[in-house]
């Protein structure tokens, strides 16, 4: 608490107001986090990494908020008709993208539809599933001009399986489609 009360004493007031414009108390605090100048020199010397860890967080925070925000395990098997259990089964399967927030998984919101699985979603999941399933979030929700400026998700509820499949593949090799 100490450290916050001292960031929040010397930070500028632009820089607080910005920082609690973000939709979370902890976007809040890793915004503030990831800018050296805020943390000062004496926070980077001893951790050198302290502001990508931040920065890190907040991108996960963004990431969140642009998936429609992320539900439990029971929540997602109430959206699919399913049970809890049901929809561990298939994150284990790697049939349901979740990422881990603290010791639980979270759903992304954005990839139901119709109390389905978006159609796609599980080719994704396995595609990056080396990755992890942060980056395979970031991958469904970044614009991609190879998909014409639209996001993967979006290709995918318009039907474009085959495309983002495309990218997928392309991802796993050299990086380049």
């Amino acid at each position: 608490m100490s450290a916050l009360e001292r960031i929040a004493s010397s930070v500028p007031t632009k820089t607080l107001t910005e920082a609690l414009a973000t939709p979370t108390d902890v976007g809040a605090l890793a915004q503030l986090l990831s800018r050296s100048e805020v943390v000062g020199s004496a926070v980077t010397d001893l951790d050198p990494l302290a502001p990508s860890l931040a920065r890190n967080v907040e991108h996960r925070q963004t990431l969140l908020v642009s998936a429609g925000g992320a539900v439990s395990a029971e929540a997602a098997g109430q959206v699919l008709g399913i049970t809890r259990q049901a929809v561990d089964k298939r994150r284990r399967a790697g049939t349901v993208l979740a990422v881990r927030e603290g010791s639980d998984w979270r759903y992304p919101a954005c990839q139901f539809d119709n109390g389905e699985v978006l159609a796609g979603i599980a080719d994704v999941v396995r595609g990056f599933g080396s990755a992890g399933p942060w980056v395979a979030l970031d991958f469904l929700l970044a614009s991609d001009t190879a998909l014409a400026g639209r996001t993967p998700l979006e290709a995918l509820r318009a039907g474009d399986r085959d495309a983002v499949l495309r990218l997928v593949r392309g991802a796993q090799g050299d990086g380049f489609a």
